[in-house]
C-alpha cells in the first residue's frame, strides 16, 4: 500500500511542477515544446494556462 501512496505522491508533485513551470513561461511571453501528432510543435505558453482546471482536481482521490 506504502508503494502505491508514494507513486501517487510523486504524480502529484510533477503535476505542481508542470504547472507551475508552465505558469513562469507564460508571465515570460514564451513558447513551450509539445508533443503533437508525431513532431514537436511549439506553442504560446499563456494559451496552455488557460486551458488548465482552474482547481486542483488531479484525477486522484485523497481518501486513503
Amino acid at each position: 500500500m506504502k508503494k502505491k501512496m508514494n507513486s501517487h505522491l510523486a504524480l502529484k508533485a510533477m503535476r505542481r511542477a508542470s504547472k507551475r513551470a508552465l505558469e513562469r513561461a507564460a508571465s515570460k511571453d514564451l513558447k513551450i515544446p509539445i508533443w503533437k501528432n508525431g513532431e514537436v510543435v511549439y506553442v504560446d505558453a499563456k494559451d496552455k494556462v488557460k486551458s488548465l482546471p482552474s482547481h486542483s482536481s488531479n484525477g486522484f482521490s485523497t481518501q486513503r
